[in-house]
Formats: C-alpha cells, sequence, structure tokens
C-alpha cells in the first residue's frame, strides 16, 4: 500500500467513524517515521515486527507480542507496524 492510499484508507476510516482524526494522524506520523527509518529497519530487523507508537519503535518475532508491549506502554495510542523481511498471512 503506498502512502497515499494508506491516508485515504485511513480518511474513509475517519468517515465511517471507524477512528478519529486524531487517531489517523497519529497513524499516519507513526508511519512517518518509520518510512524516515525505513532503510536502518530492514537493515537491523530482518525477520521481525517493527512498530512505531509515541514515537518510540517497538520490536518483536510475534505480532501478539508488539502490540501487548505497545499498548501497555502506551494506553490508548496508535501503533504502525510492519514485518520485515517477510509476510504476516
Amino acid at each position: 500500500m503506498t502512502d497515499a492510499e494508506f491516508a485515504l484508507w485511513l480518511n474513509d476510516e475517519v468517515e465511517a467513524n471507524r477512528i478519529t482524526e486524531g487517531q489517523r494522524d497519529d497513524l499516519l506520523g507513526q508511519k512517518a517515521t518509520f518510512e524516515n527509518q525505513r532503510s536502518v529497519i530492514e537493515q537491523d530487523h530482518r525477520n521481525q515486527i517493527v512498530g512505531f507508537v509515541a514515537g518510540q519503535m517497538q520490536v518483536a518475532r510475534e505480532i501478539h507480542a508488539l502490540l501487548d508491549s505497545s499498548k501497555s506502554q502506551f494506553p490508548g495510542r496508535m501503533i504502525y507496524f510492519e514485518p520485515i523481511g517477510f509476510h504476516l498471512l
């Protein structure tokens, strides 16, 4: 999904009242932070899941570990994540 497609999808989610404008903006910010560090992330975190929440990088080998850790450290914040070097499904 391109950045433009991601932003459009998030706008659709806002319009359908599934997320707030603040949550959309938070996710777009986390994705931008991820993109700014993508080359280092892809080099250093192969076969891991990397996310950003509240401007902080989170790394785990399993999605549930990443989400649980992020939720406990930053309750109520949105997280943008990607698997590095593999597909989740």
